[in-house]
């Protein structure tokens, strides 16, 4: 978590949908849990919070991950403001989203996501439509008043799995973006693929890990 701008100890807000899970996952005492929206010190969440209407105090957290919190570009502006005016002065302000180039370019000798991206072009096509914000994060961030705004590319993980069931549950279970939209009978194909995938002399257990591009920037 630290790489992600939230240091120990510190009071930090996580939005997006991987809020709760990322803050069930971190040492770290949980302030609040809502849909969307956690927090590490701070709590407890307000009855309603949004990820563009958190229902904070301004200048309550010592700094603000935002991962995938929007489903469009159009909406990144409102989630960067809200998170600049809770974070205190010279607090950080993270903004993550997928990279869907590299999610969908991955080969499977490299990333196990080739597994469903490189075979099927209509769900490549959807993903890289739907993460189409990602490569404008660095501008938004600049807009929003961020400071000292830089940007690096990270494999974030989604899922530690012991076993090669475990594995195919994952990505039944949804963590590859894009299966909801398949088929009984392409899901089945792909899960065959992955368990095939996970069979020796693969070693457990192992992280599955997203592209991810991540904008960090200091509230002036």
């Amino acid at each position: 978590m630290i790489d992600l701008g939230a240091a120990r100890g510190s009071d930090s807000l996580l939005i997006g949908p991987h809020a709760e899970v990322l803050a069930d996952q971190l040492p770290e005492p949980t302030g609040g849990m809502a849909p969307g929206v956690a927090t590490l010190g701070v709590g407890p969440v307000p009855v309603g919070a949004t990820p563009s209407e958190t229902g904070f105090d301004a200048g309550s957290f010592d700094s603000a991950v935002i991962l995938s919190a929007w489903e469009t570009p159009a909406e990144v502006g409102s989630v960067v403001e809200e998170a600049m005016r809770v974070v205190r002065s010279d607090g950080t302000v993270w903004l993550g989203d997928i990279d869907a180039k590299a999610l969908t370019g991955s080969m499977p000798a490299a990333r196990r996501y080739g597994l469903f991206y490189q075979n099927d072009p209509r769900v490549s096509a959807d993903a890289r439509y739907r993460y189409r914000s990602t490569d404008g994060l660095g501008v938004d961030a600049v807009r929003a008043g961020l400071r000292d705004v830089t940007e690096t590319k990270a494999d974030l993980p989604v899922a530690v799995i012991g076993s090669a069931a475990e594995g195919v549950e994952a990505v039944r279970s949804g963590i590859w973006p894009g299966t909801a939209v398949l088929d009984p009978a392409s899901l089945d194909r792909l899960l065959k693929r992955m368990n095939a995938s996970l069979q020796p002399p693969t070693r457990f257990p192992i992280v599955l890990t997203l592209p991810w591009i991540i904008v960090r920037g200091r509230r002036p």
